[in-house]
């Protein structure tokens, strides 16, 4: 659910702010705020379904069981809020400076996610 969610959060910011236009009488820019709402929905239940344990198997050992920190769920569940949301701390109205702030946020986002997943398949490349 990680990677529909952030796919569709990266194509609603696209149609959002560099397509411009109209479909069927309503305006891009339009459809792609709803695409970002829903693929943030869709990443955030993702990001809350990463709590969940997974089991690894070490040489020979026990089964381990890696969840990932609340704390950084809480972290990326906030950054998703935040590119979706409106309210920034430089408005996207003042392009280019403006989406700066969301693309830094959706870029950790992107960095702490593939840690993530790399930590639960046993620190092998992903």
């Amino acid at each position: 659910m990680i990677l529909p969610g952030v796919l569709a959060l990266l194509v609603g910011a696209v149609l959002a702010f560099a397509v411009h236009g109209d479909v069927g009488g309503v305006g891009v820019g339009t459809v792609g705020v709803i695409v970002m709402i829903i693929g943030g929905l869709i990443l955030i239940a993702g990001l809350l379904r990463l709590r969940r344990g997974s089991r690894q198997r070490i040489a020979g050992r026990r089964d381990r069981v890696y969840r990932t920190s609340k704390g950084k769920i809480i972290a990326m569940v906030i950054a998703v809020i935040y590119i979706v949301s409106p309210i920034d701390i430089v408005p996207d109205f003042l392009l280019p400076v403006g989406v700066i702030d969301d693309a830094t946020a959706f870029g950790w986002l992107l960095f702490a996610i593939g840690q993530e997943v790399t930590r639960r398949r046993g620190g092998q490349a992903a």
